[in-house]
């Protein structure tokens, strides 16, 4: 697939996911402190994004509920563009939102993915 066509598709997931992904405002206002963290490293600020970032993110925070672990924007974000997952992140988001217990299925891909690091 040429680039250009290929930055056009990933540029529509990533617009498609944030218009049909339900989450809260709160994930819109940085200036907002709640339970969600703001740890993992936004794409567009000359980070090198990869799944080493996902585990070592993962491994920072053992100690939470896995949807805590992933209640970040910039996380679900690369979720939603890294290959895997797709549109199953808007499960993931749903699941962060009403702070449900995420499916073991997507938490064994999700820790899989960080693994192949």
């Amino acid at each position: 697939m040429p680039q250009r066509q290929q930055n056009f598709l990933q540029k529509w997931s990533v617009r498609a996911f944030l218009e049909v992904c339900p989450l809260p405002p709160y994930f819109w206002v940085s200036s907002y402190m709640g339970s969600l963290s703001s740890t993992f490293p936004i794409e567009n600020q000359n980070n090198l994004v990869t799944m080493r970032t996902l585990k070592n993110h993962l491994d920072r925070t053992k100690s939470l509920p896995f949807v805590k672990r992933i209640a970040d924007f910039h996380l679900l974000l690369f979720l939603a563009m890294s290959h895997g997952l797709g549109s199953d992140v808007l499960a993931l988001a749903a699941c962060v939102t009403t702070e449900i217990v995420v499916p073991e299925g997507y938490q064994l891909l999700v820790e899989s993915m960080a693994n192949t690091s």
